[in-house]
């Protein structure tokens, strides 16, 4: 079966709340925090990499839900979407995490290195994560009304609290 564009837009979200989650794994506070950084310092060449991979697309697929270009796929396609409660607000919010990627991530403009876009911005990790709760919440009400599936559930949480834990068994097993 051939994907749609909602189809797309779903599959996008999705992957961006999965970053998301995983880089704060990484990044935020949690109970395992200990076990995480014993791990991250065994691994640094691995984790290094992975982790500002992992945010770099969390930014890239959230920002993409927010391109202007009319052959995008952006939450402008959903139906009603001029109707959604706060979707200007968001549709705002997003644009401007969209010009941050823009000149941080995808093409590095030269006037960064003399300005801290970042804090231009003033987005909080708080603020961005906002904007993706908010556009998964604005995508699933839509795909309610019009009788299409949600955001997929998917979590990898879970996973990474056993990778955490299966590495911790191999470290103390060496040591």
């Amino acid at each position: 079966m051939k994907e749609t564009p909602l189809d797309d837009l779903r599959h996008t979200l999705t992957h961006a709340r999965l970053c998301h989650e995983a880089w704060w794994f990484i990044e935020g506070e949690n109970p395992t925090r200990e076990g995480i950084v014993k791990v991250y310092n065994r691994y640094k060449d691995f984790f290094a990499t992975v982790h500002p991979a992992l945010f770099v697309t969390f930014i890239v697929k959230l920002c993409s839900v927010f391109d202007n270009d009319p052959n995008s796929i952006s939450l402008k396609l959903l139906p009603g979407y001029e109707t959604h409660p706060g979707f200007l607000d968001l549709w705002q919010r997003g644009r401007t995490l969209f010009r941050y990627r823009s000149k941080v991530i995808a093409h590095r403009d030269s006037a960064v290195t003399e300005r801290n876009f970042a804090a231009d911005t003033g987005f909080s990790f708080n603020d961005i994560k906002k904007i993706l709760d908010e556009s998964c919440e604005m995508f699933d009400a839509i795909a309610g009304r019009i009788g299409a599936p949600p955001i997929y559930p998917f979590a990898c949480k879970d996973d990474l609290y056993l990778m955490i834990q299966d590495f911790e068994e191999r470290l103390s097993a060496v040591a």
